[in-house]
């Protein structure tokens, strides 16, 4: 899939802000594209949100350890924003074109072992454009509201 000249420059721009390149370039930039041509920002901007909180608390997770306090609360809501970021996806990805979907939707939400890695590394894209957001940016297809 062809991304719009406008979002490959938001890529570009991204990477730039974020001083690394992206896990899943194409894939971003193909939710993106998708979201703003069928009206899902909202479910886009949801997604970013949950992808943010969702690798924080992966870091949060990893420190604290299995056995440290507030483990089992922190990887209870995990899971549940697990679920809610992967429908939020898969709404997305079913408004992309057909051959997005065919390779996405098992690539990411598969539930596998080796799709929830694929979706761990996208979330942290996601968490890179919340991070834009929080700064103040726009998203492609975005406007400054006076």
């Amino acid at each position: 899939m062809v991304l719009r000249p406008e979002t490959s420059k938001f890529l570009r721009e991204l990477e730039q802000f974020s001083d690394r390149t992206l896990n899943f370039r194409d894939e971003v930039g193909l939710l993106i594209d998708a979201a703003n041509q069928n009206e899902k920002m909202e479910a886009f901007n949801n997604a970013i949100f949950l992808a943010k909180f969702i690798t924080k608390s992966m870091g949060v997770m990893r420190r604290v350890g299995v056995d440290g306090e507030g483990y089992d609360k922190l990887s209870a809501e995990f899971q549940s924003n697990i679920h809610k970021v992967s429908a939020l996806l898969k709404d997305i990805i079913e408004v992309a074109p057909q051959e997005a979907r065919r390779s996405m939707a098992p690539f990411f939400l598969s539930l596998t072992q080796e799709s929830l890695e694929h979706l761990m590394l996208l979330l942290s894209d996601l968490a890179i454009v919340k991070n834009w957001v929080l700064d103040g940016k726009h998203l492609p297809g975005e406007h400054a509201t006076s």
